[in-house]
């Protein structure tokens, strides 16, 4: 999302009352978790480093499961030594088991 400019009009009563709710917008342009994707289907193995492309065009600042088809599964993410953080998250599953394979749901911001 982009910021949107101040709208200006010679109806005083009209730029009083559209003036807050730009503002406003603004502000939420500005919040980082905002400014994310979500990205669907995603294909994670167990342990191992997933390395699951973002999209994001900048460093990733976070990441959600929104998800996930069992409930215990840890995430843990091996962004510190990540060379790719503007291109890719890297992700490590871990459930207990050995080879398993699970499709997930992240929101990347």
């Amino acid at each position: 999302m982009k910021k949107v400019a101040k709208i200006w009009s010679q109806e005083a009563d009209l730029t009083q009352a559209v003036e807050p709710v730009v503002d406003r917008f603004n502000e939420m342009v500005d919040v980082p978790i905002l400014q994310g994707r979500l990205l669907e289907n995603v294909s994670v193995k167990e342990g191992t480093t997933n390395r699951i492309r973002h999209g994001l065009g900048r460093k990733l600042r976070g990441w959600i499961v929104v998800r996930q088809p069992v409930q215990q599964i840890l995430f843990s993410d091996d962004q510190a030594t990540n060379k790719k953080e503007s291109e890719e998250l890297w992700l490590y599953v871990w459930t207990g088991s050995t080879t398993a394979t699970y499709t997930v749901n992240l929101w990347v911001f």
